[in-house]
Formats: structure tokens, sequence, C-alpha cells
């Protein structure tokens, strides 16, 4: 069949496409402007299709006959996208876009065409943004070591300076190495930058990899390297040189250094191959060779045919199946929550608004209890009527850092509730200087009460679809360990607490 003809099929069946993934595509371009370590993905697909001109010659003679594995990967994409319709989890939605992308290649040109084209499809999963309690974790894992990194380098230096969780403390003036430090600006950009160098990159395989891998401990150490620097210039000119417009050029300049050791990686491999070459030579364009046209299948029409009658299953299915919105139950606000414990006296601080605005919940509370023997705890529970879009729980394991603690130990625990239902719950213990805290918190959702972050986003993803909902509360204890009486006063007063808690917490927090 001429390719006049196919190309029209083609067209029919991106435009089919693109309505059914409408929504994924307007979150994705939303997503790209509204995070900053998330800006370059808007290239990401101007270089996959720089890929396929490149070596259209080689592409246009892969083309096979239609095979059936397009038709099942539109099938699989069909079927990711109503799951994350349902669960309102759009990561879902992004990957069945790039599967039903790699259908249509299939479908249309056979498995040769999707051979041919394997590595500008599959770049495409880096536009993919990662689930935001990924990108939570790994900000809180970057934090961590880039604040250790940098105050090495620091005292390198000879400047007196002083680690506590995520705040350097210069004396005069104390540097929090914040989120927005973390480096996960530079490692999603640097990370796909690697991944296309080691594709143009004429090597052996292993080299590929070590160059992939390299951009991990590159952005680290480089990011850590930027810290040190700060805090140097801090020390010497005033806290001015941690904020604004040089702030964010030092930011520019460590990105650039990122590449130029990504660079000196890509020398060093060419220095020593055999026969040796210099790094400019080892990088080009991939010479692709033309894959076999692929044999049997459906015809073009019938394949045509199929692959739309598919996707407007699936627009049919996106339309009926996802129109009633998520459940919310009924539920007593935390305001009241004070007068459960009428015995203590109670201290409501206000949330700060930066975090609030963070977080997105629909109900907060931080409350400090004390009563009459001097014992006291801290409260904090924030809710959430749906979690999806962004709206989810921040780990108290990413916070506590940036208030100056260090978390000593960690710890979950197994238990029971009063009706011998199970629950899990982290334990960990915090230190500041001299002082020492005794933490506990756990993700309370719809009748499960669990530690463990991802085992709350399996159940998240089960309840969505099972029972339509996908509410939950994170509650936390603190209270103070004191010299004298030592961990067991107060694991054991806060054991109390927990009890008390149970008889109405699920007023609160709806199982």
């Amino acid at each position: 069949m001429g390719f006049p003809r196919r190309a029209y099929f083609v067209l029919a069946a991106v435009v089919g496409l693109t309505v059914l993934f409408w929504d994924a595509i307007v979150n994705l371009w939303d997503r790209w402007g509204g995070q900053q370590e998330l800006s370059h993905s808007y290239f990401i697909p101007v270089i996959s299709a720089w890929l396929v001109w490149t070596n259209r010659d080689a592409i246009r003679r892969s083309i096979g006959e239609p095979s059936l594995l397009g038709l099942a990967a539109i099938i699989v994409a069909g079927m990711l996208l109503v799951l994350g319709q349902l669960t309102h989890i759009y990561v879902i939605q992004h990957v069945g876009l790039v599967i039903a992308i790699a259908g249509l290649v299939a479908g249309f040109g056979g498995t040769s065409l999707l051979r041919a084209t394997a590595a500008p499809v599959g770049f495409l999963l880096f536009a993919v943004p990662p689930p935001y309690w990924l990108i939570t974790v790994l900000s809180w894992k970057f934090q961590e070591v880039s604040s250790i990194l940098g105050v090495w380098m620091i005292q390198l230096m000879d400047i007196p300076v002083f680690l506590s969780g995520n705040i350097i403390d210069l004396g005069d003036y104390k540097l929090q190495v914040a989120e927005a430090c973390s480096g996960l600006r530079y490692l999603f950009p640097f990370l796909s930058l690697g991944v296309m160098t080691a594709y143009l990159f004429r090597g052996p395989l292993w080299q590929k990899l070590a160059i992939v891998l390299s951009t991990f401990p590159i952005t680290i150490f480089m990011n850590s390297f930027r810290i040190a620097v700060t805090g140097a210039l801090v020390q010497a000119y005033g806290p001015q040189h941690a904020e604004g417009a040089l702030h964010f050029f030092e930011g520019w300049v460590v990105f650039v250094l990122c590449m130029l050791a990504l660079f000196a990686v890509i020398a060093a491999f060419s220095f020593f191959s055999k026969p040796r070459r210099n790094a400019l030579e080892a990088l080009g364009a991939p010479d692709l060779k033309p894959v076999p046209p692929s044999r049997g299948g459906l015809k073009l029409p019938a394949m045509a045919g199929s692959l739309i009658g598919a996707m407007a299953v699936f627009f049919v299915l996106t339309h009926t199946l996802t129109t009633d919105s998520l459940i919310i139950p009924e539920r007593k606000v935390f305001a009241g929550i004070p007068a459960e414990f009428p015995e203590l006296r109670n201290q409501i601080k206000p949330m700060d608004p930066t975090v609030a605005e963070v977080l997105g919940a629909d109900d907060t509370i931080v409350v400090t209890f004390s009563g009459s023997d001097g014992r006291f705890f801290n409260l904090y529970m924030a809710y959430l009527d749906s979690q999806r879009d962004g709206r989810s729980w921040h780990s108290p394991r990413q916070c506590i850092p940036g208030g100056g603690w260090e978390i000593a130990s960690h710890d979950i625990e197994k238990t029971t509730t009063s009706s011998g239902a199970p629950m899990t719950y982290n334990r960990l213990i915090i230190e500041n200087r001299d002082a020492r805290q005794l933490v506990y918190y756990w993700y309370d959702q719809r009748g499960r009460k669990v530690a463990n972050e991802f085992t709350m986003k399996f159940w998240l993803l089960f309840d969505a679809v099972v029972k339509k909902r996908s509410d939950g509360a994170l509650v936390r204890l603190i209270t103070p360990v004191s010299n004298e009486q030592g961990v067991e006063a107060a694991d054991a007063y806060l054991q109390e607490i927990m009890a008390e808690m149970e008889e109405f917490l699920p007023d609160y927090v709806p199982e």
C-alpha cells in the first residue's frame, strides 16, 4: 500500500490518540512548566523527533507489515488510562501514553519499525514526571547527602561550621539546605542528558552504562560544592550571597560544571580506548542500520480499523466508568480534637502558610497538650479528602532534618488496635545537640494504619478503584525524652496517648 494512504491512517490514529489522552497531555504540559526540575522535559519530544529525522532513511526502510503487538500495546495503554482516571494518578496515564505511541509504531510499521525507533520512543519516558512522592523521597535523600558533603567541603576551607539536620550553622548565619537546594533540579535534566550522551557515545555497553550511572555522583558532588561555595561566600561577604540572583546564577554554573564533569568521563573512556581517540570523535549521531521489514499480521486497513476501534472503546470507558467522583465521607473537623483531652491544657499553633500550601491538606491541626504532672506531647494531623494531582503526604522523615534535628534511630513497630486490627507505625528518636525527642507517626487511611509510604500508596491505588475513596490522614505524635526517665517513660506516655486516641479518631478520620 502506498505511503500517502498509510500516512492518512497514521494521521487518523494520532488524532484519536490525542483525543483519548488529552487530559494526560495537558497535565504533562502543566507539570513541565510548574516544576523547575522538569522544565527540561519540553525538549525531550524534540530530541526524539531529531533522532528519528537523523535516521529517517534507515527508519523508512524498516517499515514492515502491521503487527498485532501494536494492537496489544494500545489495549494495555487504554487499560492504564482507565486505571489512571479511576485513581486520579496521572503518572499511570503518562506511562500509558508512551506505550500507546509505541503501539502506533508497531501497529503501522511492524515490530521492525518499533525496533528501529526503540531509542527515540523509549527516550520519551524521560518526559514522564516522576510521582510526587518519589520526588519528595529523592529530595530528602539528596538534601541529607548534600548537607554532609557540603559541610565537609566547608571544613576543608578552615571555616568553623556545624551541621544540625539540614541546617548548616555558620555562627552568625544559618544556611538551610532546603528542598529547592537538594540537587533534583540538576539530576532530572542531567540524567536525561546522560542517557542521550550514552546513546550517542561510540563505545562498549559497559561504558555507556557507566556514563549514565555517573550522573548521580556528579550531581551530588557538584550540588555539595555549590552549597560549600555558598557557605564560604556567606561567611566572607554576608547572607545576600545565599539568596536572590547570585544564588540562581550559582545554580546554572553548577549545571555547566556537571556537563564538564560528564565530558571528562567521556574523555577518559576515549583516551584509554583502542584505538585512542578524542572525546568529540567518540560522540555522534548513531549510524542506524535498517531492520529487515517484518512480515505477517493484519493488513493495514484492518489494523487501522482495529486501533481506532480500540481507542474509541476506551474513550467510551473513560467517560462512563470514571464519571462518578471519589467518595468523600462525612467527618468531624480537627478543631474539635482539643476537647477530646479535657484533662490537659492545649496550645494550638497556626500552620505555616508555606507548608500548608505545599501540602494542600483539607484539614490540619498542630497542638501541644500538657498535663499537671509536667508531661506534654505535640500532636500534628493533616487530612486530605482525596489524594490526587500531587496532593499527598510529606513524610516527617523529610521535614525533621529541616528543623535542625537528626534522626538517631528509626524503627517500624507492629501492633494491633483495641479491635484487633493490625497496625504499624514509625518510631523515631531524634536529637538536636543535647535534646532528644520520641516521634510516632503513621498513615491513617480508610481503616488502615500503616507506617510504610509504599504500602500506603498500594492501598491508595486499591481503594481508589474498589472503594472510590482516596481520603486519609497523617498522624504524628512527639514528646521529649528526659535524661532522668529515659526513652522507656516517653514510650509509655505515647502508648497511653495512642490508646486514648483510638476512641475518638474514627470520628475525625473515617474508617
